[in-house]
């Protein structure tokens, strides 16, 4: 019953355009870690999603390297994170989020708060690679849920924001979990 439900949970955020399923399996059967080094150690290039109810996360691999990833739901946004980062204002964010309203979300935001000068293309890169890693960090921790893979399936419209070793950002997302646990 369970098994049936997420099959149709996944088959909902393939869609109807995209490829055939190349691999899918249970995060139980096979962890996140594994799965991630089977794509970095294979240098596979496609997309990776990842369903854990009511969590759902979305990756992008290049060469076995990971150039995009996020969250479906509680992920902070980037407006959020450039506020907190003390980069932008919350007026500024609100100035651009009603020009990226009145464009009906076709322009991205950074791209807005950028061409009003109040955002360096740098910051924004930076931000945007943060919100990468940390959706990479957060689905570390999931022990339960399915996966699916699709080779050959390109980053949506997004530039490679990331092109990480596997193999680092576990290390790296190890040396956070310890820090994590000692706080």
């Amino acid at each position: 019953m369970i098994k049936a439900a997420l099959n149709r949970q996944m088959r909902k955020l393939i869609g109807k355009k995209e490829n055939s399923v190349d691999f899918q399996g249970s995060i139980e059967a096979i962890t996140i870690e594994g799965i991630f080094q089977l794509l970095y150690y294979a240098s596979l290039s496609g997309k990776l999603l990842l369903l854990n109810p009511p969590k759902e996360a979305t990756f992008y691999f290049k060469e076995g390297k990971l150039t995009w990833g996020t969250l479906h739901k509680r992920q902070k946004q980037i407006g959020q994170r450039l506020i907190e980062s003390s980069n932008i204002t919350e007026a500024q964010l609100e100035e651009c989020l009603k020009i990226q309203i009145t464009n009906k979300q076709k322009v991205k935001l950074g791209k807005i708060l950028m061409e009003k000068g109040f955002l360096h293309s740098n910051i924004l890169h930076d931000s945007l690679k943060d919100q990468v890693k940390d959706a990479f960090f957060d689905a570390l921790n999931w022990k339960k849920g399915t996966f699916a893979f699709f080779s050959d399936l390109s980053t949506p419209g997004e530039e490679i924001i990331l092109n990480e070793r596997i193999d680092h950002l576990l290390l790296e997302g190890i040396i956070q979990i310890d820090r994590n646990l000692k706080n």
